[in-house]
Order: C-alpha cells, then sequence, then structure tokens
C-alpha cells in the first residue's frame, strides 16, 4: 500500500517502472531533479497533474496487473500529450523533444547502460580494461 506520494516520488517510481531499472538506478544517475523539472517545465500543467494521478492509481494496482495498466493508461500518445513516452526518452538519452537537457543529462542517459558501454569522451571504463572479456548479458 502507497502512502499519499508527492508527484517528485511519483515521478520517481514510475521512471523505474517505464524504463525497467530500480528505483535506487534511477537515483544514482543524480539526474531525478533535474528530468522531474524537466518534465514540469516542458509539459501542460493539467497533462502533469492528471498523469500523476494515475500514476497514483496505478501504484495501487497489484504489481501483476501494473505493467497492463501502464501500457493501456499511460503509454499511448493519446494519454497525456505522449508524457510517458517523453520520460522514457529523456531517461533514456537525456533529451526532451529533441534537445538535450544538460550535459550531465547525456552522460547519464540510460542507453549506455542498457548497450554494456558509456558515452564517448565520458565515464570510461578505466586504464586496462579492455583485457577483460566483456559482459555478454545482463
Amino acid at each position: 500500500m502507497i502512502n499519499a506520494l508527492t508527484n517528485a516520488q511519483l515521478f520517481h517510481k514510475i521512471s523505474a517502472l517505464l524504463t525497467g531499472f530500480s528505483e535506487a538506478e534511477i537515483m544514482a544517475t543524480g539526474m531525478l531533479e533535474s528530468y522531474y523539472n524537466t518534465v514540469l517545465a516542458n509539459s501542460d500543467g493539467d497533462d502533469v497533474e492528471y498523469f500523476f494521478l494515475n500514476v497514483e492509481q496505478i501504484l495501487y494496482e497489484e504489481e501483476d496487473s501494473r505493467e497492463s495498466a501502464i501500457a493501456n493508461q499511460l503509454m499511448p500518445n493519446s494519454s497525456y500529450s505522449g508524457l510517458a513516452r517523453n520520460i522514457i526518452i529523456l531517461w533514456y538519452t537525456g533529451n526532451w523533444n529533441n534537445n538535450p537537457v544538460s550535459s550531465a543529462a547525456y552522460i547519464q542517459g540510460l542507453m549506455w547502460d542498457s548497450g554494456y558501454t558509456h558515452p564517448p569522451g565520458a565515464k570510461q571504463p578505466g586504464y586496462g580494461s579492455w583485457a577483460n572479456v566483456p559482459i555478454s548479458v545482463r
């Protein structure tokens, strides 16, 4: 059971569900507050408010039915002006409507972890790392 959560907390929880990363992994990017503020600044206020009300309802559902509820209620482009889709793109690429949020957003994009790689020019794996066999499956 979820007790009354702030929209920022709901954003954290739905970000994990939408991306497939854990809440801890989302927090570890250091981008949670920046991305939450990006969503608020670039989305219609009513869409955001109703989106978070719907997210709260989904979080009250049984875990088995959450994925279906997200797919049916949040993912269609007609739902909340495509807000869920934009949040996924934001977390993976660091972009909002094809505009980079910041250089840190590019570096922390989840696309790099998903591909078991690092962003060119940043987060280098370290000296001698090429001597280790790459990870094939997460």
